[in-house]
This record gives C-alpha cells, sequence and structure tokens, in this order.
C-alpha cells in the first residue's frame, strides 16, 4: 500500500498542482505566524522555486512511507513517527552544539500542506522544549485525489491490504502497533478528545476511505457473531430451562428435609432404586427421583 502511494507521490509535478497555484496566489501563512491576526498573507508567483517543490516531494514520500493504512485504526492515515524522526529521514535536521534541534524546511513544507488541506495536524506542547510542536498528522482524502488516484483507487488498494494483512498474519500485530502508539501518546499527555472539529474532520475522512465491500464484509462478520451469540442464549436458556424442570427432585428432598422418613429409611430406598437401575440417577436424574417418590408411596 505503501509502494503504491509513494510512487503517485514521487511523480507529482507541483508546478502543475492547481491547489498550490491557487494558494500562493493568495500568499502563505508561515507556521510561525499562524496565530498572528496582524499578519496578512501576499501574493507570490505562481511557479515555486525548485527548492521549495523539492521539500513538498520529500515531506510527501516520508509521509506516505510511515502512514497507518489499515481499516481497523480510530482515525485513518495517522503517520506514526515522531516530527523529528521525519526531519531525519527527510535530511533537514540540524542538531546544533548546544543539542537543540531545528528543522524548519519541514516546518515550513508541512504547513503548506496543511494549507492545501493535504493533511490535518495536531499540534502540542513538547514536554522537553516547552514549544507547540506538531505531535500527530493525518494524511486527509484530498492528499491523495490530487495526485491523480480516485475514490476507488483508494478502497480497492485498502480492502486487498486488510486481505493480505489478515491472510499473512499480520493484522493482529499492526492492531498492537497501533495501540502502542495510542498509549505513547496519552503518556506524553497528547490527547485529541477535546478538539472535536479535529474528530470530526478524521472521522469524514475514514468515512471518505472505508470502502463499500469493507462495510458489508463487517456487516457480515457482526451479522455472524450475532448468529453465535443467539446460538449460546439459546443453549443457556435450555440449560436453565433444564435445571429448573427438577420438580421430582425437588420434591423428594422437601419430603425429606420435612421429615417424612428417618435418614436410614432414605438410604434403604435409594440402594434399592440404585441397585435396580445402577445408572438412573446420573443419566436421568427426574426419572430416579420419581421412583424415590413412588416408592415412598407420594405421587404427584
Amino acid at each position: 500500500m505503501a509502494a503504491k502511494v509513494v510512487a503517485c507521490f514521487r511523480g507529482h509535478d507541483w508546478r502543475r498542482n492547481t491547489d498550490l497555484i491557487a494558494l500562493r496566489r493568495q500568499g502563505y501563512t508561515p507556521y510561525t505566524r499562524m496565530f498572528d491576526p496582524s499578519f496578512r498573507p501576499k501574493p507570490m508567483r505562481i511557479t515555486p522555486r525548485s527548492e521549495s517543490r523539492e521539500a513538498l516531494t520529500a515531506l510527501s514520500l516520508v509521509l506516505a512511507a510511515n502512514c497507518d493504512y489499515s481499516p481497523d485504526s480510530e482515525y485513518m492515515f495517522e503517520v506514526m513517527m515522531p516530527v523529528e524522526e521525519l526531519a531525519r529521514r527527510m535530511g533537514v535536521l540540524h542538531v546544533y552544539e548546544s543539542g537543540r534541534k531545528a528543522y524548519d524546511i519541514l516546518l515550513n513544507a508541512l504547513r503548506v500542506l496543511e494549507q492545501l488541506d493535504y493533511v490535518v495536524v495536531h499540534r502540542d506542547k513538547d514536554s522537553d522544549t516547552g514549544q507547540n510542536k506538531p505531535m500527530r498528522i493525518f494524511l486527509t482524502e484530498t492528499c491523495f485525489t490530487s495526485r491523480g488516484m480516485t475514490v476507488e483507487n483508494v478502497r480497492a488498494w485498502l480492502h486487498k491490504y486488510r486481505q493480505w494483512a489478515v491472510a499473512s498474519g499480520v493484522a493482529e500485530s499492526m492492531r498492537q502497533k497501533y495501540e502502542r502508539h495510542q498509549l505513547k501518546m496519552a503518556r506524553l499527555g497528547i490527547s485529541i478528545d477535546s478538539h472535536h472539529a479535529l474528530k470530526n474532520r478524521l472521522k469524514k475522512i475514514k468515512r471518505w476511505v472505508v470502502s463499500p465491500e469493507l462495510r458489508a464484509e463487517k456487516e457480515r462478520v457482526q451479522e455472524d457473531l450475532g448468529a453465535v451469540l443467539d446460538e449460546q442464549a439459546r443453549k443457556l436458556r435450555q440449560l436453565r430451562a433444564g435445571k429448573s424442570n427438577n420438580r421430582y427432585e425437588s420434591a423428594w428432598r422437601r419430603w425429606v428435609s420435612g421429615g417424612g422418613c428417618t435418614y436410614a429409611a432414605q438410604l434403604r430406598m435409594e440402594n434399592v432404586v440404585k441397585a435396580e437401575h445402577p445408572l438412573l440417577h446420573s443419566t436421568d436424574p427426574e426419572q430416579y427421583y420419581r421412583l424415590l417418590l413412588e416408592s415412598a408411596g407420594i405421587t404427584l
């Protein structure tokens, strides 16, 4: 799946990207001025420079190669890698002698993709530096359709990807990897539960990408599971009914506990019935207690 997406991203020509052309006509808003209400973007020339195109291509390839494509994940197309490692793989991570890390080229390119609505970025405060930086990155449906991929292509690829994961036995490991990522985000205190607009956007992406075949397969699994649960419930009801339908045993025990006979007489009658019918008390308990009641002269 990643190879198909990377191949489409690698052959993309940013000079012909209509979304980028429209954005450059309007002007960029850099990540350093995102929350500056006084900033007014300035129009730029339509064709981006070669360095900008290379940065956008390199970032797109890294995001595509490290994206989670499992349709079973809660949110689709999350990039499962810290932003510093993304910068390292792009080759734009600079570490100063003081230990401070800088990757402005990545941040600028990521901001462009965000304004193009190709990615959704959740920023939060880094516990180490105390600065806001991208913590979770998600690819959007526009990221795929802008590179020439249709909805049907992506859905078919994802359907085959999931079938391959199940057949090869890696579906469980992918689910565990996603759960570890979720736990890591929780340990870092990064949560999107209170960001309702972000959650709605991510749910919209998943609704767009989950194919009818996957939904039908999920419904079939749910129906099969429901049938199994119904069968288990039916057997449980029969078992309870069998346990509750023990009126001869209950009558015998009530008669004995009520002083109907002595303990010696009770043992004598039980031994007589067991001698005549050796396995009856285990194969058909109700018939066994009925014979005991008859031997005691009690009829129900």
